[in-house]
């Protein structure tokens, strides 16, 4: 009879899993026990306000075939994750399950959370948006061939490496609308001001594809840095980066500039933001989707 494992330990049955939001939990099997017990039959059911569910590898092949997936913590709360069968007559079978606790971790220093794959704003988030609790980004940090933690210390490459950084909230006066971008020309993007940053826009789009339309300077405050500096956030489209965090939009396409420009026209901001970097574990891959 097929069960939930976790990939790394497949002879252990999972039936309940914790997670913080924005926390990838390690790959997830649907794993048969025998060359008899067919993986496909099981369709997956969740609760998707809860969390993110991704299928990503299947194998039939015996004796243990298997159906791989990729769960993220969204918003706090309970739930389950099944496996059921639907039979062409005859009532709904439950296969297996594992409970869901998904939880808002205490954290008295960092107002945003980086765990990978999405950048969590948890607090300090502008009144005009406190109604919907805390934001979830996605976001994606190193290049292609490189977006897994354990290359965090790779030089213009690996993600951005764990540990806590500052970022200022106000709009940087030189930098204020496109076209003061625009008239600064190359500078606009080598220069290594503080605060929030437009950037140059032309005829066919981003001047500079690579940054996009919009970054912010990151100070690194506490971690190891393996060397490596000039971190920025930024809202490019490519789906990687040289270590920076590339941040997308939410779920319902809030993007995370345009919340941060409200952000820095709101009454309450804190001068400065403070990211903290933490991943979930050091195969977990960094690649987001922030593609669309």
């Amino acid at each position: 009879m097929s069960y939930f494992c976790f990939e790394r330990s497949p002879e252990v049955r999972l039936s309940r899993l914790t997670l913080a939001v924005g926390e990838e939990a390690q790959s997830i099997l649907w794993r048969g026990e025998g060359p008899d017990d067919i993986v496909h039959s099981a369709l997956f059911d969740h609760d998707r306000t809860l969390v993110f569910a991704d299928e990503t590898k299947v194998s039939y092949v015996p004796p243990h075939p298997f159906r791989r997936w990729q769960i993220t913590g969204r918003a706090p709360g309970s739930g389950r994750f099944e496996a059921i069968y639907m039979p062409r007559t005859g009532a709904l079978v439950r296969l297996g399950r594992i409970d869901l606790d998904v939880r808002l971790e205490p954290d008295m220093e960092a107002d945003l959370v980086y765990t990978g794959k999405f950048l969590l704003w948890r607090r300090s988030v502008p009144s005009a948006l406190r109604a919907k609790g805390p934001l979830l980004f996605h976001a994606t940090s190193g290049l292609m061939g490189s977006q897994i933690v354990l290359m965090q210390s790779g030089y213009n490459q690996g993600p951005l490496p764990e540990g806590l950084y500052s970022f200022f909230t106000h709009v940087d006066p030189k930098q204020n609308s496109v076209e003061a971008a625009n008239k600064r020309g190359d500078h606009a993007a080598s220069n290594h001001e503080e605060g929030i940053q437009y950037l140059p826009i032309g005829g066919n789009g981003p001047v500079f594809p690579d940054w996009g339309t919009f970054r912010v300077r990151l100070t690194a405050l506490r971690g190891k840095t393996y060397g490596r500096s000039g971190f920025w956030l930024h809202d490019s489209r490519k789906g990687f980066s040289h270590g920076c965090v590339e941040v997308g939009q939410t779920t319902d396409g809030l993007d995370f500039f345009s919340a941060l420009l409200i952000n820095a026209g709101s009454p309450d901001r804190k001068p400065k933001l403070i990211l903290r970097v933490k991943y979930s574990y050091p195969e977990q891959i960094t690649r987001g989707q922030t593609l669309r």
